[in-house]
């Protein structure tokens, strides 16, 4: 029977755990049946481009080329090199480059305090950011397109708002303080950029200020800007802070407008840039991934702290990219043929690319680029042709390549001598490249859900093991002597009325009641709850919050049990240790606090005394430990001999 209770426990685990990551295998799979799904419209689109546009030739005709960069965090605390690296970016890279349009894709300042934790803006930086760009006269030789992220949105009340700099310090904020479309019909190529900005109104403090927020009334505009953009341009690039894993579509009158969706609906969208996540610290250096319905998402990381740009192009239809380090020249982007990986059926006329008489590249350096060169095999090397810089051409036969991947390697050499070399996959017959799991991972879920379930999860960890064990009238089984001892220890701490409630009841506490009341923006008082955040009559649904509360969970609570159990076998053997011992002794518990007191104090600088002195998620719960900490371990002797009894229970 027990063999039988056993296999079925585990089959029930294992049954729930196959459909939890077929789950998220579906919710991140790129093998997309879009083409399928869409066929007529999208051969129809390409077929429309491909007769613009085709054949591809050595014409400079047809090609445009923009630049991104991102999470600037222009500070005047921190890292002055932002600023002066900025500042030659503008001087020096743009002018180099010669892009027909640049997007600054948000959090341009850092709007952090001296601390690093408290956070509102701070007008130098935006002066700063507002005096590079107008003195390296960058936006009279190309187009500025900006749009604020979540720093840029720290503590501010409204978007009117005199603390909201972006208005008059950016360059697109007086006449676009919200999202907007660009047009740009240039060189044979007719473009929309469509900017999304999902900054939350009003803006709070960070940290509840991770998630963007689109209202009823800012997916309606962006929609129409859609509309817009289909009957007046042949390619949408889509713009934005936040990637649409960490966007969220308000319901209103039972209507939501899924932002997924409504940059797929439109043929022309081929891509959507953001920034935001930072790379993960430069752990995804390469966060890109191609959604369902066929288009791409591109975070690029960031400038604060790797200095990153985008250096991406529309050649005779097909996008293409490349991110690349401030100040690494030369620089090399291949248009032709399309980088196997990035190709994107239905959205771009990738027949012309078995019909087309040349390779091309752009290639830039800060200095004269003396030679491009490819090479299929590494060994015989073809001089590139400079047609009109910087665009270099090369004849080729695709015949050669129709089936399977095959790889393009580039070679550019500037008159300083330095190198660059560039390996570049392409396919003639629409054989895919996988992206990789985690970027797939990162842009794919839906962050807010992520959050949900990770607090709701580890709220079951710190609830049912010790509620089941409580029920258990003998100590639990186990076969290592490790986990045995350990179990028995928690399994007596369940049975101690006075530390099992208080815990409990917190736990449950943590998804209901408030977190805390204060200030989250200067001169509003807020409630911080686990579901959202109310301030100024107006409910933000931040799902960063679960997060944060799991990190009480994880780091706190959950250790707390252990901590508890520890002390109760402490006091049961009668280890009444003196002086420097006692201290010892007592270090797990001491750690746990010292990790709550920090967490307690960094809730004080992020949002004030008043929210410090009223966070029965942060503050009160020093206190709670402290208490249960001091019960156990002093415990009156008649509830000790009791629990002795039943630790003297065989196992």
């Amino acid at each position: 029977m027990i063999f039988s209770k056993a296999v079925f426990s585990v089959v029930c685990i294992l049954l729930l755990l196959s459909m939890f990551v077929a789950s998220i295998l579906n919710t991140i799979a790129t093998d997309h049946n879009f083409t399928n799904e869409n066929k007529d419209e999208g051969e129809n689109f390409t077929k429309y481009l491909a007769k613009k546009y085709g054949p591809i030739s050595d014409s400079p005709n047809n090609l445009i080329w923009f630049l991104q960069i991102s999470d600037i965090h222009i500070s005047i605390f921190r890292d002055p090199g932002r600023i002066s690296q900025f500042q030659q970016f503008c001087d020096s890279t743009v002018k180099k480059i010669k892009p027909f349009l640049v997007l600054a894709t948000g959090d341009l300042t850092d709007a952090k305090a001296k601390d690093n934790l408290g956070s509102s803006q701070v007008k130098s930086e935006w002066v700063y950011y507002y005096n590079i760009i107008k003195e390296s006269g960058v936006t009279e030789h190309t187009t500025w397109l900006d749009i604020r992220g979540n720093h840029d949105n720290f503590n501010i009340r409204t978007l009117n708002s005199q603390e909201n700099y972006f208005r008059n310090y950016s360059v697109q904020g007086i006449n676009n303080p919200k999202s907007y479309v660009h047009y740009m019909n240039i060189n044979g190529v007719s473009t929309a950029f469509i900017g999304i900005d999902a900054c939350p109104e009003p803006g709070l403090r960070r940290p509840f200020n991770f998630i963007g927020i689109l209202d009823a009334q800012e997916q309606q505009y962006i929609q129409k800007l859609k509309q817009d953009a289909e009957n007046k341009a042949d390619h949408i690039v889509w713009f934005g802070h936040y990637p649409t894993s960490c966007l969220l579509s308000l319901e209103h009158d039972q209507q939501r407008i899924d932002v997924r969706q409504l940059i797929a609906s439109a043929s022309g969208s081929q891509v959507y840039v953001c920034g935001h996540l930072h790379s993960m610290g430069g752990l995804v250096p390469k966060m890109y991934t191609k959604h369902k319905k066929g288009y791409l998402e591109l975070e690029l990381g960031d400038w604060k702290d790797n200095r990153m740009y985008r250096l991406a192009a529309i050649d005779h239809g097909m996008f293409s990219f490349v991110d690349q380090r401030h100040n690494t020249w030369p620089v090399i982007l291949v248009t032709n043929p399309k980088h196997a990986k990035y190709a994107i059926p239905g959205r771009e006329p990738l027949s012309l690319i078995p019909d087309s008489t040349h390779i091309r590249i752009l290639a830039f350096s800060d200095v004269q680029i003396e030679s491009v060169k490819i090479s299929f095999d590494k060994l015989s090397w073809l001089n590139c042709k400079s047609k009109e810089r910087p665009l270099y051409v090369c004849d080729w036969l695709p015949h050669l390549f129709v089936t399977g991947i095959h790889n393009l390697y580039v070679r550019a050499v500037d008159e300083l001598g330095k190198e660059t070399n560039v390996t570049h996959p392409f396919t003639l017959d629409g054989t895919s490249v996988n992206f990789e799991v985690i970027p797939r991972i990162l842009l794919m879920l839906d962050a807010g859900s992520v959050f949900q379930a990770v607090f709701g999860t580890l709220l079951v960890i710190n609830v049912t093991p010790l509620s089941i064990l409580r029920l258990q009238k003998s100590p639990p089984k186990y076969r290592r002597r490790c986990g045995r001892q350990i179990l028995r220890k928690v399994w007596l701490l369940s049975k101690v009325d006075r530390i099992f409630y208080p815990i409990i009841l917190y736990a449950l506490y943590l998804p209901l009641g408030p977190w805390a009341i204060g200030e989250l923006i200067d001169g509003y008082i807020g409630t911080i709850f686990a579901w959202g955040i109310v301030i100024k009559g107006t409910f933000l649904p931040e799902p960063f919050t679960y997060m944060y509360g799991s990190v009480q969970l994880m780091f706190v609570q959950i250790p707390l049990i252990f901590v508890l159990a520890y002390c109760l076998d402490l006091r049961l053997t009668n280890h009444n240790a003196q002086g420097i011992k006692r201290v010892i002794r007592n270090l797990p518990f001491i750690f746990l606090l010292t990790i709550q007191l920090l967490l307690a104090y960094f809730f004080w600088l992020e949002y004030g005394t008043l929210s410090f002195l009223t966070s029965p998620l942060r503050t009160w719960s020093v206190g709670l430990s402290t208490l249960l900490w001091y019960k156990t371990l002093t415990l009156p002797p008649d509830y000790c001999r009791r629990l002795q009894k039943l630790n003297e229970t065989p196992p």
